[in-house]
Order: structure tokens, then sequence, then C-alpha cells
């Protein structure tokens, strides 16, 4: 299977975690999401078409989940041990909820699935319009489509998370953690995920060896594999081992980092009306791929 570039931003949430309380701002961002799901239904009512509000359900924290996000190491640790990354683990353990978060059913899916091909292409055409005018009404901000704005909230993030990069301990312990790992990028912003985002390269390597399709033309496609437990087993071992090790190499870094880090990401979700700032740093690894 693989991910286009508007990558689902739940993919990978076990691996990373929350704040030891919910995010600041993510009541607020909720209330925006669901006046932007009202406008949309509006909206679409006037073209004669059909939809049904599908705001994101709100984030149930995972045990242990706000304190890796925090940087705490003990909670770092116990997940790394068994899950690494987050990036094999789903294949190993299929049935455990923590790798394998439940994904957000669309309402309107059944609804799609009925439409022919034409009017599946007027639907959506009318919806990012619908969208793009109810982020006008709700948020003032101007965008062209669904991608535009998921593009955007990424944007903004990563414009904000740069100031970290200036933040003098930060940096000085970025240049100790890139000494410990042996890379040469030592800015805290580039740092932030590093070990991560090679795993997910290394997986999506394995999975491009059995896909059989077409690629999506213009789109960044990452990769993620559907191999047997047994299978994905020897994966997993050699992710926890660098997992561990990063955690290790990173040991003064995250503590200092992470929490500002989600305080950042969190912030701007909020000006885009989006809750779950937490669901969203791992969908910057996967960005980070390409």
């Amino acid at each position: 299977m693989f991910i286009a570039k508007a990558v689902a931003a739940t993919l990978l949430a076990g691996s990373f975690g929350g704040l030891t309380a919910p995010p600041p701002g993510d009541a607020a961002a909720y209330e925006k999401q669901t006046r932007l799901e009202a406008e949309r239904v509006a909206c679409m009512t006037e073209r004669g078409l059909d939809y049904t509000a599908s705001p994101e359900p709100r984030h149930t924290w995972q045990p242990g989940e706000r304190e890796r996000l925090a940087g705490d190491l003990e909670a770092l640790r116990a997940y790394r041990t068994k899950y690494g990354f987050g990036v094999w683990s789903p294949n190993v353990y299929p049935k455990d909820a923590v790798p394998n978060p439940v994904r957000h059913e669309n309402p309107n899916n059944k609804m799609l699935m009925s439409l022919s091909a034409g009017a599946l292409k007027k639907w959506r055409a009318a919806d990012d319009s619908c969208f793009a005018q109810a982020v006008k009404e709700v948020l003032g901000k101007t965008v062209t489509s669904q991608e535009d704005y998921a593009d955007r909230i990424e944007a903004a993030v990563r414009t904000s998370l740069s100031v970290l990069d200036q933040d003098k301990r930060l940096v000085q312990l970025g240049k100790r953690f890139a000494a410990c790992l042996g890379v040469s990028r030592t800015e805290p912003t580039a740092l932030d995920g590093l070990s991560h985002t090679k795993i997910v390269r290394q997986a999506s390597d394995v999975a491009k060896k059995a896909w059989k399709g077409d690629l999506p033309k213009g789109k960044t496609v990452v990769f993620l594999p559907n191999l047997k437990p047994a299978q994905a087993r020897p994966h997993l071992d050699k992710e926890i081992k660098a997992a561990l090790k990063d955690l290790e190499c990173g040991k003064d870094f995250y503590p200092v980092y992470s929490p500002k880090a989600m305080e950042i990401t969190s912030r701007v979700y909020q000006e885009f009306g989006r809750e779950g700032a937490a669901q969203a740093i791992p969908s910057r690894i996967y960005r980070k791929v390409v």
C-alpha cells in the first residue's frame, strides 16, 4: 500500500505522545473545526449535493502518551523498547491499539462510492470549493483546496518551529546529540525525528519491492509495508535498537525540545482550527522522507 502526499496524521500517532494535559487550545481548535464542518454542510446543501459533517473525533490519550510528547525519558524508553518508533510495530502487533490507533471513518464514504466517475469528480470539486469558502468564513484564511489547507498548516508549523533553531541551549544540545548519532545536521528541528525518518525510508523501500501498481503522477509517495508479524519482526528488532540509541543520544535534548515543539505545533493547529497537534507530529516524519 502507499500513502500519498496528504499523509494522515494518525498513522504514527503512537510514536510520540502528548503533554501532561491536553495541548493548549485544543478545545478552541475543535470548536473551529466544528464550525468549519457546519459551513461546509450549508454550502454543499445550497449546491444540491449531499455532505455529512465529519469533524475529526476528539483525541483519546493512550497511557504514557502525554509524557512521551513532553520528552519524559522513562515513558519514551518504555514505548521504544517494545514499539521502536512505531513504523514496523503495526505489522508485528496488528491487534495492539497502541501502534494501530482507531481510524476515523468518514460518514460520506458510502455515498461517494455510489457515485459515477463524473458525479464524483463534480462532487469533489464542489467540496473543495465549499471547504475553501468555509475556511474563509470561519478562519479568515484563503486556501484553494483541502490539500492546500494541509500544506499551509505544515508550512506554518515548519516556519514557527524554526525559532527553536535559534535557541542557544537547544543548539548546544543539538550539537552533542548529532555527534553521538554521527550525523552532520545539528539544527534542533533537523534532529527532531531524524532517526525515525531513516526507518520510514527503509520501510518504504521494502514495500516498494512488493508494489505492483502504478504510482500517482505528481504525488510524493511513502510506502507502508504490509508484512505478516513474523516477516516484520526482524525489521522491528533493528528499529528498536535504532530507537533506543536515538533516545540515549538525545536524553538531554528531548526533555527540552519536545515540550516546546508541541506547544508551537498546538498553537498553529489552533490557528487553523485543527484539534490534534499530537497526531500531527508523526505526519511531519513522513513529509521529511521526501
